[in-house]
């Protein structure tokens, strides 16, 4: 009795690498969203560095923006516009 191979091994894996390319591109498009709404404290340099890192680098650079970037800057903006609601 000859082993066939198994047909639903690769659909799983299509469904696996499907969830995690949709996962990075909903976190690259957050990042890119986020670092787009922080333009009153980031310079023009700065801005265009961030928005390079999360759009070449699509799953680290987003991870580098919420982790690293989007701290210092919120506290930056809420220091500068305490009046403004929070962007949480």
């Amino acid at each position: 009795m000859p082993l066939d191979a198994n047909p639903l091994i690769p659909t799983a894996y299509d469904v696996v690498w499907s969830v995690i390319a949709a996962a990075i591109l909903v976190a690259t498009l957050s990042a890119a969203i986020s670092v787009a709404r922080h333009t009153r404290v980031l310079s023009g340099a700065a801005l265009a560095l961030w928005l390079l890192l999360v759009l070449c680098l699509p799953g680290i650079g987003a991870v580098v923006w919420f982790v690293a970037g989007r701290g210092p800057a919120q506290r930056e903006m809420e220091r500068l516009y305490p009046e403004a609601p929070p962007l949480r």
